[in-house]
């Protein structure tokens, strides 16, 4: 029989948490691991579609900008969201949260770097130049020095929203913070689905009905994070979640509705008369936009069904005027920055 030696009765010095070690797989629901799987199948690729085919797309000078004009607004939250994935997914390995949990945000984490590639080849495309940026260009028509100017300064409030975030990520819980993801996400895939069928355009047909099906998953993970977090909430988080549905609804008009100056953007007058010229030249050129009506549509649908859940819990739902919902009076003030997550 070996001795061993007396040391291995010695036990290392505990590990400060939290932290990413010691390593362990906490197993989760079932769900998270069918939403992993389920990634894996759906992966895509943006260098597989065809972008070649815009630059024999018949469109004037006019609708490239555009459309070049929304990647570059798009690509400003999508931008954003590897960072911000990336970020939530360490803090989940130092939290040890489930494995299967941990595993979907990493899919999400690829899903966003998809995104942000297709407005970085969208926009390079089609904006004058064929720029390595929204904003490493010269404008020179007045439409382009239009579209310049609101890109600057959305880009501007992109910022803003990043400081808030970090702050914000060390006052809240994770699953709290995120609760604007599912709202978002829900509004994602329908918008999304219908621009795919709407489009005119082979690639951005391709591109749209992929992101929607990666909206899809986004929005079932949220979901689950919900309604595992939310009944056992305090009050106070419950009232900041209900602050946090309609942050995140304003932050996301910018794109997927119609911005609303003064309710955290930051905007110059004449933003929104140029952002409608650019986004209906956008729309003429084949990209897939749909109309206002529709577009608050599916908004209103994707706040039904997140406002049957967050009250099935004693969460109040924020009023939400602007697509004809009642609610609690949730007033925009000074630090409602913090804590806004960008959810694509």
């Amino acid at each position: 029989m070996v001795e061993l030696p007396s040391s291995v009765d010695i036990p290392p010095p505990p590990i400060l948490q939290p932290n990413v070690f010691p390593l362990d797989w906490p197993p989760g629901n079932p769900l998270t691991y069918e939403l992993f799987e389920l990634a894996k199948r759906e992966a895509w690729d943006p260098a597989r579609l065809p972008w070649d085919t815009l630059r024999d797309a018949k469109m004037s000078a006019e609708e490239r900008l555009g459309i070049g004009y929304w990647f570059s607004l798009l690509g400003i939250f999508d931008a954003a969201a590897p960072p911000v994935f990336a970020h939530a997914l360490v803090e989940m390995y130092k939290a040890h949260e489930e494995d299967g949990v941990r595993k979907c945000f990493s899919t999400i984490l690829r899903d966003e770097l998809n995104h942000e590639e297709v407005c970085r080849r969208a926009s390079t495309a089609l904006l004058p130049g064929n720029p390595w940026g929204p904003l490493r260009w010269t404008p020179k028509t007045a439409l382009e020095k239009a579209a310049f100017h609101n890109v600057q300064w959305a880009y501007h409030n992109g910022g803003r929203y990043w400081d808030g975030y970090e702050k914000a990520f060390k006052k809240y819980r994770l699953p709290i913070l995120f609760t604007s993801f599912l709202m978002g996400e829900v509004a994602a895939t329908t918008l999304f689905h219908e621009m795919s069928k709407a489009s005119t355009l082979t690639v951005f047909k391709e591109t749209f009905l992929a992101i929607s099906r990666d909206e899809s998953r986004h929005a079932r993970m949220a979901l689950y994070l919900a309604k595992r977090t939310f009944p056992t909430l305090p009050q106070e988080e419950k009232d900041f979640i209900t602050r946090q549905l309609r942050a995140g609804f304003i932050f996301l008009s910018m794109i997927l509705f119609k911005p609303f100056p003064g309710q955290f953007w930051e905007l110059p007058e004449g933003f929104l008369e140029n952002h409608e010229l650019l986004q209906a030249a956008a729309a003429s050129g084949g990209l897939g936009i749909l109309p206002l009506a529709e577009r608050e549509d599916a908004w209103r649908k994707a706040m039904l069904r997140v406002k049957k859940t967050v009250e099935e819990f004693g969460i109040a739902f924020p009023a939400m005027p602007e697509v004809g919902l009642s609610g609690a009076d949730t007033p925009f003030v000074d630090d409602g920055i913090e804590g806004i997550v960008p959810v694509f």
